[in-house]
């Protein structure tokens, strides 16, 4: 049964407003040096309006990513371009090149967690509690 919503993985620093993430339901947070990582969820219904209002806030001057999943499809969101691919990495070739020519790392291309069961392996238990404001 597919789920009523989609999960997903925002770097602050990613957007023009590093409060721009809390502006979804958050389900976890958690620091990564200078970094907050929200895990944020999105109704299935809302999806397509998600995914311009995340495009529309990414910053230009920057090679950023966002991802949305469930545990069929990973949704990548670049500022210019938008792939829809399934949680295998042997799917990832074209939007890793265009990760690539972005100057983003193949490492920081990993899209992890990229289904719900990851998250429990990503987020630990004290992320899973509200962030702080």
């Amino acid at each position: 049964m597919r789920q009523p919503l989609y999960h997903g993985i925002l770097v602050d620093v990613a957007f023009t407003s590093r409060e721009f993430p809390r502006t979804f339901p958050l389900f976890a947070y958690k620091k990564a040096g200078e970094w907050g990582l929200y895990g944020i969820q999105v109704a299935r219904k809302d999806l397509e309006t998600a995914i311009q209002s995340i495009r529309g806030a990414m910053r230009a001057d920057a090679p950023f990513y966002a991802h949305l999943y469930d545990d069929e499809q990973v949704i990548v969101i670049f500022k210019e371009r938008v792939f829809r691919v399934t949680s295998h990495a042997s799917r990832w070739d074209e939007l890793r090149r265009y990760g690539l020519t972005l100057g983003i790392p193949l490492v920081q291309l990993d899209l992890w967690p990229n289904r719900f069961q990851d998250e429990i392996h990503y987020f630990t238990e004290r992320d899973f509690l509200v962030p702080p404001a």
